[in-house]
């Protein structure tokens, strides 16, 4: 098995740790005790800009894993899935925050992800 690269590495736990606050922020924001809130307003992990950050986080998975000659159907579920995840609940806090928070940056953020995931030896 290769050793991944020291280069690589910082900026994926940079990312997952991005993507970590994101999900446990979307969980708190969610589950607020004090303010009821409708079921549409909930966070919903397969939300609906879903499809397309999961296609995004595939793109970048299989053009990452390619390149390095190392890709799996194996990693692939959980180096897509979790990206994808990740960038809508990153998405939901944002948009909690702000009104204003871009389609394209979650789709950026959920493509980064897996793509730094596809370039790492599993």
């Amino acid at each position: 098995m290769n050793s991944p690269s020291p280069l690589l590495v910082v900026p994926v736990i940079l990312w997952t740790a991005a993507a970590a606050a994101a999900v446990i922020a979307s969980i708190a924001l969610s589950i607020r005790a004090n303010r009821p809130e409708t079921a549409s307003a909930a966070w919903n992990p397969l939300g609906p800009g879903f499809p397309i950050t999961a296609t995004a986080a595939i793109a970048g998975y299989a053009v990452a894993a390619v390149a390095t000659g190392h890709f799996s159907f194996v990693a692939a579920a959980f180096s897509v899935l979790w990206p994808a995840m990740a960038a809508v609940a990153l998405a939901y806090a944002a948009g909690r925050r702000t009104r204003s928070w871009p389609h394209w940056a979650t789709v950026a953020f959920a493509a980064v992800g897996a793509v730094l995931y596809g370039s790492q030896p599993m």
